[in-house]
């Protein structure tokens, strides 16, 4: 029955396109492919929606879109122009947005319903109907779609009022984190990954506990880096760079492939390994179109579209006459050669509580008051104003020569 409905539907392609009065946008344009980071033809699709969802809709819109194919949007409620026509200028409320947004999506689905089963007879219902059968009908694939499966749409706030705040944030530190990437000989635009993880929150936390604008779950975080009581370097921009870089290599040294290696930032290098082999090729088209594997769900199929999508974005965030360069932080790292507290940091060096705090965000509170007179452990990276560097090198040594007994001193 569903077969014979689709051909039906295909000969209404024609007439599909004029049903919506707002013609569909173009996409996005992304950067070509290159041998770095391909761009097969699925990936690019998923892309350029991301690109709309960084670059073309703020905060104040909801995208309605399928979760299978993310480019076929449905609708998009924008609640900032509807303040000012049907709700007298006053914004909407979060539990009322939410409320208009699930009408929305219930009223649509209804609309995949009705097509699903009545086929052309569901045009009669109204504008939803049309608009459904007028966006899948943009390509074979998402027309078949539309046919043949169960759809359960998806929705997705947009970020592009959020993501240049995330870019300035992130502009102070990221030529440390480029320079940290090219000295494991790894493509630089690689530290694009936060803004898809955290949008360069520094005090990103999950709900299943990943931390940080890289995100690292604790377990994965200790294989690289320092987390304890008083110390989470998750917390620190740069000392969290490192185990990202770190666990970047490994996965491409295992994956062979920058799309499975990045998808596997959010996956797994032993899940891609499993959805390789099981679909029986590299390419991220065939395993997002085929994979079934349960925990590889929205996010893990959209990781490395995302990635592209924020790296096109920055780039042309940074090439704008409108985009307020950040400049990075004048910084140096002085490596401890000895255990020693923050009481002991603020009574013999230049250091204020503030400075440290600022600029070393792994050191917990705890670190500044019940753990203030327990030692940072041997090898431990402060980070310093570049301004303040030598002066505590300088401190830091006298404290170590004066701690030699006088009869060592003298030899």
């Amino acid at each position: 029955m569903r077969a014979g409905m689709l051909t039906t539907i295909i000969c209404l392609f024609a007439y599909a396109g004029q049903l919506w009065g707002q013609p569909i946008a173009r996409a996005a344009t992304t950067e070509e492919s290159d041998e770095v980071f391909p761009i097969p033809p699925l990936v690019k699709n998923q892309t350029d929606f991301w690109i709309k969802a960084f670059q073309r809709y703020e905060s104040s819109a909801t995208i309605i879109h399928d979760p299978e194919f993310v480019d076929v949007i449905i609708d998009v409620i924008d609640f900032e122009n509807m303040k000012d026509k049907f709700n007298s200028g006053r914004s909407y409320y979060k539990g009322e947005r939410r409320d208009i947004i699930n009408r929305y999506v219930d009223r649509y689905q209804l609309a995949i319903n009705r097509l699903q089963k009545i086929g052309k007879k569901a045009l009669e219902y109204g504008p939803m109907e049309q608009r459904v059968l007028q966006v899948y009908s943009r390509r074979q694939e998402t027309l078949s779609r539309l046919f043949t499966e169960e759809i359960y749409l998806r929705t997705q706030q947009g970020l592009a009022d959020e993501f240049p705040r995330a870019a300035e944030r992130a502009d102070r530190y990221i030529p440390y984190m480029e320079k940290i990437f090219a000295n494991k000989g790894l493509p630089t635009d690689l530290t694009r990954i936060v803004f898809v993880e955290s949008m360069f929150n520094k005090e990103a936390l999950s709900k299943v506990g990943a931390s940080g604008v890289w995100q690292f779950m604790p377990d994965t975080a200790r294989l690289y880096m320092t987390v304890s009581g008083f110390i989470d370097e998750r917390l620190s921009p740069l000392k969290a760079t490192y185990g990202a870089a770190s666990l970047l290599e490994s996965n491409y040294r295992m994956l062979k492939s920058w799309p499975l290696a990045v998808t596997a930032y959010n996956h797994g290098p032993g899940g891609m390994q499993k959805a390789a082999r099981t679909v029986g090729s590299e390419n991220l088209d065939d395993i997002i179109r085929r994979y079934q594997g349960g925990s590889f769900g929205f996010a893990s199929r959209n990781f490395y579209s995302e990635f592209l999508a924020a790296r096109h974005v920055y780039k042309s965030l940074r090439q704008s006459k409108l985009f307020t360069r950040q400049p990075p932080f004048r910084i140096d790292h002085i490596r401890l050669d000895r255990p020693m507290s923050i009481d002991q940091l603020l009574t013999t060096t230049p250091l204020k509580r503030e400075v440290i705090e600022e600029y070393n965000h792994c050191l917990l509170p705890k670190a500044f008051d019940s753990h203030r007179h327990l030692p940072l452990p041997q090898g431990f990276e402060l980070i310093v104003p570049a301004d303040l560097a030598e002066n505590v090198r300088q401190a830091l040594k006298r404290t170590q020569y004066s701690q030699i007994p006088d009869k060592k001193r003298r030899l």
